[in-house]
C-alpha cells in the first residue's frame, strides 16, 4: 500500500508540473501573423503568471523578438532606438535569468538594428557583437535548427565589408542562407530568406563549371573543420554539389547562381500562393520578389 501511494504521489506531482507549465504556443501564432499587439498583451499576461526563472525567461526572449518587429515598423530613428533597445534589454533579462540559445538569437537581432540605426560605425561594432552571439548559440548550444539564426548569419556576413575593414564574406553567407532554407519550420513561409540566397548568388553569378569546380574545394574546408560555426560557412559544398536541392530538378552543381537565384523566387512565390494566411511583412516580400524576377526573367 505504501508503494502504491508513493506512485500515486509521484504521478501527481508529474501532472501539477505538466499543467503549471506556461503555454505561449497562442502567443507564438499570434507573433507569426503579425499581431504584436496581442502578442504583447498575452506575453505580460504570462510573464505575471511565471514562477520560475526558467519560465520568465521565455517570457522575455519573445518580449524581444516583438520589439525588433516593431522597431522595424517604427518611422523615427529615435523611436527605433528606443523599441530596439528595449529588446536588448529583455534578451539580457531572459540570459540573466536562464541562459538559452534564442535569447542570444534576439539579443544579437536588437543590436544589429540599433547599428544599423545610428551608422556605419557603430553598425561595424554591432556586426562583431552580433558575430559572437550568433557564434555561441551555433558552437555552445549546438543548435543548428533555427532558420532564423542562419538567416541573421547570411545577412551579416553578405552585409559587412571584408577585408581589412570587416569579416564580410559572400560565399560564406550564402552558405548560411543555404542552411537558414533547409531549416525553414513547417508552419511558415519565409519569403525574405528565400529572396536573400536568390539576391547573393545573382551578385555572385558563376556559372556552372565554376560552380562544380568551387564546391569541390569548399568540401575539403567543410571536412576539415571542427566547430559548427565554422563548418557551415562551407556548406555549400557539403556533398560536392552532388545534392538536389527541394525547390530544384537538378542538382547544385548542374545550374548556375543565376539560374538557381531564378528558381529560388519561383518556389517562394508558389509557396505564398498557397498559404492560408499572409502577414503585411510577406506580401511586400512578395512584391520586390516578383519584381526582381521580372527583372531578372
Amino acid at each position: 500500500m505504501k508503494k502504491i501511494l508513493i506512485i500515486f504521489l509521484t504521478l501527481l506531482f508529474i501532472n501539477v508540473n505538466l499543467f503549471s507549465a506556461i503555454d505561449f504556443s497562442k502567443a507564438d501564432d499570434l507573433y507569426l501573423k503579425d499581431d504584436m499587439d496581442q502578442t504583447t498583451s498575452i506575453l505580460q499576461e504570462k510573464l505575471n503568471l511565471a514562477k520560475t526563472d526558467e519560465e520568465k525567461s521565455e517570457v522575455y526572449w519573445r518580449l524581444s523578438r516583438v520589439q525588433v518587429n516593431l522597431g522595424d515598423k517604427a518611422e523615427s530613428n529615435n523611436e527605433k532606438l528606443k523599441i530596439y533597445n528595449e529588446g536588448l534589454d529583455y534578451a539580457l533579462k531572459s540570459i540573466e535569468l536562464h541562459n538559452n540559445s534564442l535569447a542570444y538569437l534576439w539579443k544579437a537581432s536588437n543590436i544589429g538594428r540599433i547599428g544599423q540605426t545610428t551608422g556605419i560605425l557603430k553598425s561595424l561594432a554591432a556586426a562583431s557583437d552580433m558575430r559572437g552571439d550568433l557564434k555561441i548559440i551555433v558552437n555552445d548550444f549546438d543548435n543548428l535548427k533555427s532558420s532564423e539564426t542562419w538567416y541573421v548569419l547570411g545577412s551579416l556576413y553578405t552585409s559587412v565589408p571584408g577585408g581589412f575593414i570587416s569579416f564580410g564574406n559572400n560565399n560564406f553567407g550564402i552558405s548560411y542562407f543555404r542552411k537558414a532554407i533547409d531549416t525553414i519550420p513547417d508552419d511558415v513561409v519565409y519569403p525574405n530568406h528565400y529572396k536573400a540566397l536568390a539576391e547573393a548568388l545573382y551578385k555572385r553569378n558563376w556559372d556552372k563549371n565554376k560552380r562544380a569546380k568551387e564546391f569541390k574545394a569548399m568540401f575539403s574546408s567543410w571536412d576539415k573543420a571542427s566547430k559548427s560555426y565554422d563548418k557551415f560557412a562551407y556548406y555549400e559544398g557539403y556533398e560536392k554539389g552532388n545534392n538536389t536541392p527541394y525547390y530544384s530538378s537538378v542538382a547544385l552543381n548542374k545550374m548556375s547562381d543565376r539560374q538557381e537565384a531564378v528558381m529560388l523566387l519561383n518556389y517562394a512565390i508558389a509557396k505564398f500562393n498557397v498559404w492560408p494566411y499572409h502577414t503585411q511583412s510577406e506580401i511586400e516580400a512578395i512584391e520586390e520578389i516578383n519584381n526582381l524576377k521580372s527583372q531578372w526573367t
